[in-house]
Order: structure tokens, then C-alpha cells, then sequence
């Protein structure tokens, strides 16, 4: 009877805790992408940036308490969506969303200039790391074995001469762990970003 009560308790803990896993892996859900965009012939010249929200979280944690206990461990490790990502982090993420936008951009015909009067803005609103970053690893209670699932959230604006022709948004986070063990630091941001270039550059064409 002990045995069986043993086993029985360890397997309704196991199934508590995948639970709670999947309860907070389905908690940042997947947004469609919706845009407003002009079709437009003429030459775009591309600037990104990061929403104030991730500004703060390069050097701070998040403001939002579920932000710090989304990933796999306590809310006081809280890395995955917590922030202190680091600016370095942020800024290769915002230079690949810049270089993939102006690749896809150039695939669909258009001309990149930073002359042009055609201005997509794009925000990195949310990114959410696979691995810790250099400088969250400088909590001891992390390491590079760390891994959870990521990926990022956009916005954004085309004006002509100043004038608004159109916003896109767009959000992707993979929901499924399995693979989290393998990749790199932002493999499903980065995987956000280019989804999220092609769509786009198809968008205004």
C-alpha cells in the first residue's frame, strides 16, 4: 500500500507540474499577422527600434511579475521574459530585424535607401530569450544548460512624406519545449524576425 501511495503521489505531482508548465508555455500566445499597409512602388528606408518596455528590461527586470516567472525555474530567477537581457543582446536583435526586413524588402523588388521618402518603423515590442544572456548569467543560480521557450512581438508604421500609410503588428512565441535544448541564446526570436520580415515586405508589395 505505501509503494502503490508513493507511486500514486509522485505521478499526480508529475502531471501538476506538467500542468503548470503548459498553463505558462500557452500564456504568451502567438498574434496573427495584421496589416494596414498601402501597396507602394517607391524606394523605403527601414528603422527599427525597441518599445520602452525593452529599453527598461536591457538593464532592469520586468515590471510585470509574470514576466519573471515564465520560464522554467522560480519567479525569482525569472529570465525568459523578466529582462536584464543586457543592451548588447537587444541591439543584435534589433540589427537583424533591420538587416532581414531591408533583405526581404530588396527579394520583393523595392529599392532601400536611406534617402528614401517611404519610412517603415519597426518596433521590437517583446523578446523572449531560449537560453540566459551574457548578463543574466551573472546570477548564480543560472547557466547555459538554462533553456525554455522564446520569441519576440513587432510593431509598426509606413508613412509616405510623412503621412501615415498603414500599421503591422505581429507576435510569435514557440509553444513547445522539445526542441528549446538545442538552440541558441535567441533561436526563436530570431526565427520571429525573419517570419515576421517576409510577411511584411509581401505586404506592401
Amino acid at each position: 500500500m505505501k509503494k502503490l501511495g508513493i507511486s500514486t503521489l509522485l505521478a499526480l505531482t508529475l502531471s501538476a507540474t506538467a500542468l503548470t508548465f503548459s498553463t505558462t508555455a500557452g500564456a504568451v500566445s502567438s498574434n496573427k499577422f495584421t496589416s494596414t499597409f498601402t501597396t507602394i512602388s517607391a524606394p523605403i528606408k527601414v528603422n527599427v527600434t525597441l518599445s520602452e518596455d525593452m529599453v527598461y528590461r536591457a538593464d532592469h527586470l520586468s515590471k510585470n511579475l509574470r514576466d519573471r516567472s515564465s520560464g522554467l525555474h522560480s519567479a525569482n530567477d525569472g529570465w525568459t521574459g523578466a529582462g536584464n537581457y543586457g543592451q548588447k543582446d537587444l541591439d543584435r536583435l534589433t540589427e537583424r530585424l533591420k538587416r532581414r526586413m531591408e533583405i526581404q524588402l530588396t527579394k520583393q523588388g523595392f529599392t532601400v535607401s536611406e534617402e528614401a521618402t517611404n519610412t517603415l518603423s519597426l518596433v521590437l515590442v517583446d523578446a523572449r530569450p531560449n537560453r540566459p544572456t551574457f548578463k543574466q548569467m551573472s546570477q548564480a543560480n543560472l547557466s547555459m544548460r538554462s533553456f525554455a521557450i522564446g520569441g519576440a512581438k513587432f510593431e509598426g508604421t509606413l508613412t509616405q512624406d510623412g503621412q501615415d500609410q498603414g500599421m503591422v503588428s505581429y507576435g510569435w512565441y514557440e509553444t513547445d519545449i522539445t526542441d528549446a535544448q538545442y538552440g541558441s541564446t535567441w533561436s526563436d526570436a530570431n526565427r520571429a524576425i525573419d517570419r515576421f520580415a517576409r510577411k511584411v515586405a509581401k505586404s506592401v508589395k
